[in-house]
């Protein structure tokens, strides 16, 4: 009977122990979301240029099309200002076509080449638009809808 008291007792005692633990450990080891975000430097999101939906043939011998949806992710508002014009939207979309022109299937089938297909358009793009102050006016290019076949 001795027994089961004692080891009745050490449980009541361990179980305490451990929510005391978890009280004043937990929120230490493991913040709460309203924490973690308060705490990091998040860059924001900057001014979206939607050029809609492209479609263009690739440079194959056989026949391959690529559609995409492109936003154009600019550095600040005042590149915005600067693209007013309807006219930049217009050489945008002719120098994403005129890239997307240059690719061939098989380097644009997999991640590795759709990252490069963005990096392509985002400095053509760039040597295109004017500058936002010290910045060059695009930031990303986000493929928004993406299908090659």
């Amino acid at each position: 009977m001795k027994k089961i008291i004692i080891m009745v007792v050490v449980g009541v005692v361990v179980l305490v122990a451990g929510i005391l633990g978890g009280i004043f450990l937990g929120p230490k080891l493991f913040p709460s979301s309203s924490e973690t975000t308060t705490g990091m430097n998040v860059p924001t999101l900057g001014p979206l240029v939607d050029l809609g939906q492209l479609q263009s043939t690739l440079a194959d011998p056989e026949m391959h099309i690529v559609r995409v949806r492109v936003l154009v992710e600019l550095s600040s508002p005042e590149a915005l200002a600067a693209l007013a014009d309807p006219g930049w939207t217009a050489r945008m979309r002719d120098e994403v076509l005129s890239t997307l022109r240059d690719q061939r299937y098989d380097n644009i089938r997999f991640n590795e080449g759709i990252e490069k297909l963005r990096l392509d358009v985002k400095s053509r793009l760039n040597v295109i638009l004017p500058r936002a102050g010290d910045e060059l006016a695009v930031r990303n290019i986000i493929f928004d809808e993406y299908m090659a076949q």
